[in-house]
């Protein structure tokens, strides 16, 4: 067992210590204030404070796990082995940064509790995240700093065990747009044809009349695609429905609509479900309940996994709307215009509620990629995507991490303005698997 000292224990001090020792390296742990136990203790020891006693592993303790409330913090940089540290300090022990503090303000999403001017949408800008703008955003850090944590102390205690994570890959898809064109009813099909017209492109026009008519399928339905791929790479995928009443931001067809219905309890007999709460219910936060009574009506299932629409997020009101509507996990956390670890880490972590300082029971899976990223914000080529995808899920398997990709059912669809992403999509998911099966 590894006994860590602290001078006081803090609720942030107890979430850290559960997320570093009890999630990401996995080893036995008990936490005390007791100096003199600590001292008189002959097994394995940490020391997390402001002084060393003697020879113990000595890591400086910062204020902020110590602290209650939200205020700017003033935080040093630095550098160990090539990976960007934050609340650097020279004479902080055997690390030359305090590792608990940064990944309790990269994690907790501290910042953004802070005052910030927001995006066109109402979010946290991804320019103004730490890591982006410290240029580690693609780099998870915070595993990072648990594996230094896990090497010194086998150096150290080689009598400590720990229990190695694996390497996971989840696919998940946010059904935005059922379909192209079905189900739209005639007010919206005529718009469109309108809207198609007017821009001279009479191909769009004929493919809408086409499957409209019977004579073509719909180009967004490829989900009979996405189960064989599915089938042979052994996927387990999630996905999420948008089922909010139509609006700017929410467009899907009505969540009444017998094809949509049809098509949610198909999915859902196969594949675990989620809500993907409409871009509305962040104004209203009413709209989540009856939102998820609706897929839960229609797919006949209990739901308790959600990712916002738009990855509208924001802290704490989102998480806490979800708490209260028993939401147990959540999958919005990521980049809407870059790829790469919004919190630092390629783990699922609990959600630590800064306005009331406590560790809820909401988990948190954040994603590193999602193809609407790659292809409408990063402008990358097909051939590029999967590059820089592969490159970042190397990464993650680097630290034995949870690497999650976010596509949609059009990325499939071979319409514009996907056309060409199908076959590098299924080769990332052979690389996937791949990685998955080696140790």
């Amino acid at each position: 067992m590894l006994l860590i000292y602290v001078q006081k224990i803090t609720p942030r001090i107890r979430y850290v210590m559960q997320l570093y020792f009890g999630e990401l390296i996995r080893t036995e742990f008990e936490i005390t204030d007791d100096a003199n136990r600590f001292q008189s203790f002959h097994g394995a020891r940490l020391n997390y404070s402001q002084r060393p006693f003697h020879d113990e592993c000595f890591v400086f303790a910062e204020d902020i796990l110590f602290e209650s409330g939200i205020h700017e913090q003033k935080i040093s940089r630095g550098n160990r082995k090539g990976i960007p540290t934050l609340f650097a300090r020279q004479s902080s022990g055997v690390f030359a940064f305090d590792p608990f503090a940064a990944a309790f303000y990269l994690v907790t999403r501290y910042e953004e509790y802070l005052p910030f001017t927001p995006d066109q949408y109402g979010r946290f800008p991804d320019k103004e995240n730490t890591g982006v703008k410290e240029g580690f955003h693609e780099v998870p850090v915070v595993n990072h700093f648990a594996m230094w944590l896990k090497e010194l102390l086998q150096q150290r205690y080689p009598e400590l065990s720990f229990q190695n994570p694996s390497f996971e890959f989840r696919l998940t898809y946010d059904i935005d747009f059922a379909f192209a064109y079905r189900g739209k009813g005639f007010m919206r099909n005529a718009g469109g044809f309108a809207k198609s017209l007017l821009k001279f492109d009479l191909k769009e026009s004929l493919w809408r009349m086409h499957v409209l008519r019977g004579m073509e399928a719909d180009p967004y339905d490829t989900f009979d695609y996405q189960f064989a791929l599915h089938e042979k790479f052994g996927l387990n995928p999630l996905y999420f429905f948008l089922l909010g009443d139509y609006n700017k931001f929410d467009k899907n067809i009505p969540w009444t609509n017998p094809r949509l219905q049809s098509l949610i309890r198909s999915i859902s007999n196969r594949y675990d479900c989620g809500l993907h709460s409409s871009y509305a219910s962040n104004s209203f936060s009413e709209k989540v309940n009856a939102e998820l009574q609706r897929l839960e009506s229609v797919s006949r299932k209990k739901i308790i996994r959600n990712r916002q629409h738009f990855l509208k997020l924001k802290f704490p009101d989102t998480y806490q709307t979800l708490l209260a509507n028993e939401i147990a996990e959540d999958y919005t956390m990521g980049f809407a215009s870059l790829t790469g670890f919004r919190a630092g880490i390629a783990s699922p972590f609990q959600w630590y509620d800064l306005s009331t300082e406590e560790t809820t029971p909401l988990r948190i899976f954040p994603f590193t990629v999602m193809d609407a990223s790659l292809h409408y914000y990063l402008k990358l080529s097909p051939e590029h995507a999967l590059t820089k995808t592969k490159s970042l899920m190397a990464e993650v398997k680097k630290v034995n991490g949870y690497f999650q990709f976010l596509a949609h059912n059009d990325l499939l669809s071979e319409h514009v303005p996907w056309h060409g992403w199908r076959s590098g999509f299924s080769e990332l998911l052979n690389y996937a698997a791949g990685l998955s099966k080696s140790r």
